[in-house]
This record gives structure tokens, sequence and C-alpha cells, in this order.
């Protein structure tokens, strides 16, 4: 009998160790995943700023090349129509462009067993 209980009590000690070291792995592999994800926001955002500055930049610059044939009112409209062109391009491919590559960034992070 005393070694029954022995037995059980080594059993139950072997599964108390192994939900706890079980429980720790997750929140390591929690804490991975969740820097991974603001690490990849935060260069999602540095890279937003940089190309909206590089945008800009050479936006006016066009406007100035363009303004010496066009005056600069027709050559604003016509960057305001070359924007216009790329938010319905992207509006339009929009489950391609954002939604697609997004989830499959999320699902790969989350579902990858590396």
């Amino acid at each position: 009998m005393a070694e029954t209980t022995s037995q059980l009590h080594s059993f139950w000690s072997e599964i108390k160790d192994t939900v706890r070291l079980n429980l720790d792995y997750a929140k390591l592999t929690a804490a991975e995943k969740a820097t991974i994800l603001l690490s990849t926001i935060a260069l999602a955002l540095v890279a937003f700023v940089a190309l909206s500055s590089v945008i800009f930049f050479i936006s006016l610059g066009l406007v100035i090349l363009l303004a010496k044939s066009t005056g600069l009112f027709g050559a604003s409209m016509i960057m305001a129509g070359i924007y216009v062109v790329f938010l319905a391009v992207a509006i339009v491919l929009r489950k391609q462009l954002i939604i697609d590559p997004i989830a499959k960034f999320i699902s790969h992070l989350i579902l990858n067993k590396d």
C-alpha cells in the first residue's frame, strides 16, 4: 500500500511539473510572438513615415517640374489625380495588397511551431 501511495505521489508530482513547464513554455512563446508582432508594427510605422516623406518630396518636385508647362494649378491637379488613381487601385486591390499579407503574417506567427 505504501508503494502505491508513493507511486501515486511521484506520478502526481510529475504531472504538476509537466503542467508547470508547459505553462512556462506557453508564456515564453507568447512573449516571443508578441515581441515579433510589436517589432514588425514598429518597423512598418517607421517605414510608413519614411516613405511618406519620400513621396511628399517627389510629389513636390513633380509639381514644380509640371508647373513649368501647365502652371501651378494644373500641376497640382495632375498630382491630385495621380493620388486619386493610387487610392482607387489600393481600394480595388485591398485584399491582395493589405488583407492577405497581414492575415498570412499573423497566421504564420501564431500557428508556427518553430
